[in-house]
């Protein structure tokens, strides 16, 4: 029987400062059917020649797809219908995998259903990936259902890198494609469907992925009026499609806290979309105090107020 595809998809819109070292880091897992297919999104910079000398040194290995520049999640949707496999590994443009990742959550998913997901840890690092760094997140683990995974993930205000993930491609097919319209967690937005969609979470706890940690340029775009508006209406689909699921008060409690957390991260920048969250907040009807950030903050927020808490702190900035 033979063993299954697993199509790495990687959209690059200019890295070629990193692409080689990722390139490299995905043609040199242990795990041999798999294969790699490449979007340059229009990239500017010398990206595309790289890519063209990587799939005419493995033919058999590379699917290379040139397009106009669309954005990432269109260049991943284009990967996804190019693709083969019968798992999806996605992979940023200046991400690493370690060598052994597919095989070992291959091997955790071997005889489960498509409806399993696998996870690993991802770590941070700069430019070496053996000085990284890991981050102490409770989503490294197994779990019952990608609904728990997610309440979790909410509530504790943590995230997964994408590349973490190995997804079967039925449920791929089955929640559709990357959100084109959003500008920032198109990932978030994208894996919320697909784990709603999933049975059991499978932590493999060997593999990893390291995850560059952004530059300056980077940080600065995610901090925009556009991408924070985009960031909002992704928390927006994740109310739709977790409500379709289960409208419980555990779920109102952890949306409320992704409210919370994006007023915390945007204040005091535009005052409009803050009344917009906490609009949102209102609409679940969670009456309950609910805090988020560090310890010292939640403190606070108990004796001053959430929105008191929030004053205090940019005064102390």
């Amino acid at each position: 029987m033979q063993e299954p595809l697993v199509s790495i998809i990687i959209p690059v819109f200019n890295k070629a400062a990193y692409i080689r070292e990722t390139l490299d880091s995905a043609l040199a897992q242990s795990y041999p059917n798999i294969e790699l297919v490449l979007v340059n999104d229009g990239s500017i910079d010398g990206s595309l020649a790289i890519l063209e000398e990587y799939k005419a040194r493995f033919p058999d290995k590379i699917v290379l797809v040139d397009q106009v520049n669309g954005g990432v999640s269109k260049a991943t949707n284009i990967g996804i219908q190019a693709s083969k496999g019968d798992y999806i590994q996605f992979l940023d443009a200046d991400d690493l995998l370690s060598p052994d990742k597919i095989e070992n959550q291959l091997r955790l998913l071997e005889g489960k259903s498509p409806f399993v997901i696998a996870s690993c840890e991802w770590v941070n690092f700069r430019d070496d990936t053996q000085n990284f760094s890991r981050v102490p997140y409770g989503v490294f683990g197994d779990f019952e259902t990608g609904l728990d995974w997610l309440l979790h993930s909410w509530n504790k205000q943590e995230m997964m890198q994408p590349g973490a993930w190995l997804t079967h491609r039925k449920v791929i097919e089955k929640v559709g494609d990357w959100d084109e319209s959003l500008v920032i967690n198109q990932d978030g937005e994208f894996f919320c469907r697909v784990l709603l969609k999933c049975q059991n979470i499978l932590f493999e706890n060997k593999a990893l992925v390291y995850y560059r940690i952004p530059g300056e340029n980077n940080v600065s775009q995610q901090k925009s009026y556009k991408a924070f508006k985009s960031l909002l209406f992704s928390f927006l689909c994740y109310e739709r499609e977790i409500f379709l699921i289960e409208d419980s008060k555990r779920v109102r409690m952890a949306l409320k806290r992704v409210y919370m957390k994006f007023i915390y991260d945007i204040y005091p920048l535009y005052p409009d979309l803050i009344k917009n969250a906490n609009d949102l907040i209102g609409n679940l009807g969670v009456d309950e105090k609910t805090f988020i950030g560090g310890p010292k903050f939640q403190q606070i927020s108990k004796v001053l107020g959430f929105e008191n808490a929030l004053r205090l702190k940019r005064l102390l900035q």
